[in-house]
């Protein structure tokens, strides 16, 4: 009960759906993270944690002060939070501060009378109550926002008695107020205050009821047993691990009021525009919080008053501040490989970065964009490299000129440290790292891949294997179900007794969320482009993107190299092969070293170009027209 509160605490959202979130300005035990303490958290991976960012206070908020505490008969004080509700839509709801007060106590039994009493020392626990009060920062009900209910305060009480029998036999003997062992019953009630001569009204009993079913139904079926889960973190270890949430969602909502009414409103698609205009948006918000991580590279917006906040609720931003005291190279530009509507292409140009995209299908969408835009819309066709140099050595290469394909066509070479982005490219998805190796092999080209629709190297429709279950040897060591010597291998063997009993606890002893997903087609997609990446020698990054969309994973590759470089202050992104082992040779060949096994499945590389071509002049010629 208590690490779902605390979870509860951040993550709001669960309870609302009015609310992206709830920012931590406060926390007297220290261990929740303010926004500017996660963006220094994220800048600053891997160095002292006593640093801090131009611009920001580690810990509290100055502007905001909690609420002073209530005494309470019977409870001591142990900890008081102070939050903000962040707002869907700020344009319909404000922010929200609320102060949190969280109270403990410990009714214990005389080992020498079996007496109850509070806290008496040398005694065994008998009960523990909890509970924790919220009270918002307003005044009246009609200053209460519409997201929170219209009360003075409310409460959550937790009430836990030990069982007689635990505790004579022993299992029970901790007296901390923290302890978590033992069996009782427990009895979580809400409470509340409402404003004077305020009757409960049917949506009020509603919304308590609610807050009461989402408590117990978190505590009963949720796992907050890892780190970071009593301190308010994500359960999802995957979620926002390379950009805060804050940052994102910021950015998310500027965007979606900048963009959002216009996109929707001039949709010529048959499509449902909000799906597809959304989730564009949202993809465009992570790329330009990613790219200011990695680059330096702000908005237009900011870069016309670097010191202007994008909306009112943006937080002090440590990415910004940091790189605007500490100039950094300049945004080498990106490619939207298989851009289909181009919506993102435009956002990301009418933000203020330079890039194109390309796809083998001219859309209907891209009329609706102005001619500067429309002529950074390519209608190409991705030819790999080595198809086309097979075709060539095969005398093949009439297959590659225009006549034959009707549309121009490129092998992914793309200008130096170009940024790319692999957004649903469906046949493009794994040929995305290896595209990016092969276009400069002495600085492979950084990437964003969200993998969608499964497909060989040929293009064909191909359902991956899940990647093999990481299993402990008898010597102890493991297997990476990723690795790229492993991916396609059996699994370990037996432990050393032999036993299938024994064999069978191993496995589901190492089963969980992750080998589940991987054993699907869109996880096992996904574990091959990581190791198809991980193969030719990316250091690659998984991360659950916060869009409207089941095919929600973003893997990225040569983030941190880019990092690194800016750091070490290099002049230029990218002038060696650091992040690749090896020379330009041994990369080449790493990349033809997956070629080759890969296209063993449809008859040799051969064989798969040929497919390749066939299956790009059938998507030029668009549904129904072609294969």
């Amino acid at each position: 009960m208590q690490d779902v509160t605390v979870f509860l605490l951040g993550n709001i959202n669960i309870n609302s759906s009015h609310l992206f979130r709830a920012d931590i300005l406060h926390d007297s035990r220290g261990s929740l993270s303010t926004p500017q303490q996660k963006e220094q958290s994220h800048a600053l991976s891997g160095n002292s944690s006593s640093q801090t960012l131009p611009g920001t206070v580690a810990g509290v908020d100055d502007s905001v002060e909690p609420l002073p505490p209530r005494d309470i008969a019977g409870f001591d004080l142990t900890r008081t939070v102070l939050r903000r509700f962040i707002p869907r839509n700020p344009k319909l709801d404000r922010p929200l501060e609320q102060t949190c007060h969280f109270y403990e106590a410990v009714a214990t039994q005389s080992v020498d009378d079996g007496e109850d009493a509070l806290n008496s020392s040398g005694s065994r626990s008998s009960s523990h109550d909890w509970m924790v009060v919220y009270t918002p920062h307003t005044t009246s009900k009609e200053d209460t926002p519409y997201y929170h209910p219209q009360l003075r305060a409310l409460a959550l009480l937790y009430r836990f008695k030990h069982d007689v029998g635990a505790e004579s036999s022993g299992t029970q003997t901790q007296t901390s107020p923290t302890s978590r062992s033992g069996t009782g019953t427990g009895t979580l009630s809400l409470h509340f205050l409402p404003y004077p001569d305020e009757p409960v009204s049917n949506r009020m009993e509603r919304t308590l009821n609610a807050l009461v079913n989402t408590q117990i139904r978190l505590a009963r079926g949720a796992r907050l047993s890892n780190k970071n889960k009593s301190e308010g973190g994500n359960h999802k270890p995957n979620k926002d691990n390379v950009i805060p949430q804050h940052l994102v969602q910021n950015t998310y909502t500027r965007l979606k009021s900048k963009f959002g009414p216009d996109l929707c409103g001039d949709w010529v698609e048959n499509t449902e525009p909000s799906k597809h205009v959304f989730e564009d948006l949202s993809i465009a918000a992570f790329l330009i919080e990613l790219w200011r991580s990695m680059y330096g590279a702000v908005p237009a917006d900011e870069k016309k008053n670097p010191h202007q906040q994008p909306n009112e609720n943006h937080q002090p931003n440590g990415f910004k501040d940091m790189f605007i005291s500490n100039p950094c190279p300049k945004f080498p530009g990106f490619v939207d490989i298989a851009c289909g509507n181009g919506v993102l292409v435009y956002i990301l140009l009418m933000e203020g970065y330079p890039g194109w995209g390309f796809d083998a299908r001219r859309r209907k969408t891209w009329s609706i964009f102005p001619e500067s835009i429309q002529s950074r819309l390519k209608e190409e066709i991705y030819i790999p490299k080595p198809f086309a140099d097979e075709l060539i050595s095969s005398g093949r290469e009439d297959d590659l000129t225009a006549h034959h394909l009707t549309v121009a066509s490129h092998t992914g070479v793309f200008p130096h440290d170009t940024f790319i982005i692999s957004n649903h490219a469906d046949e493009l998805t794994v040929w995305t790292p290896l595209m990016a190796a092969l276009s400069n092999p002495i600085s492979p080209l950084p990437f964003l891949a969200i993998p969608c629709c499964s497909h060989s190297l040929s293009g064909s429709r191909f359902r991956y294997p899940p990647p093999k279950t990481v299993l402990k040897s008898s010597s102890g060591s493991t297997t990476d179900p990723i690795s790229p010597h492993h991916h396609e291998t059996e699994e370990g063997d037996n432990p050393a007794t032999g036993s299938l009993q024994s064999l069978r606890k191993t496995k589901q002893a190492v089963l969980t969320d992750e080998t589940a997903f991987n054993k699907s087609m869109y996880g096992s997609l996904t574990a091959k482009t990581l190791a198809v990446a991980e193969e030719i020698g990316y250091a690659v990054e998984k991360t659950l993107l916060r869009i409207p969309s089941t095919r929600n994973v973003g893997v990225i590759g040569g983030r941190v190299r880019v990092i690194e470089k800016w750091r070490a202050g290099t002049a230029q992104v990218g002038v060696d092969s650091s992040s690749i082992a090896g020379d330009f040779d041994d990369v080449e060949q790493r990349v033809m070293d997956v070629v080759r096994r890969e296209c063993l499945r449809d008859g040799g590389v051969n064989v798969a170009a040929g497919v390749w071509l066939e299956r790009a002049r059938g998507i030029h010629l668009g549904p129904g027209k072609g294969k």
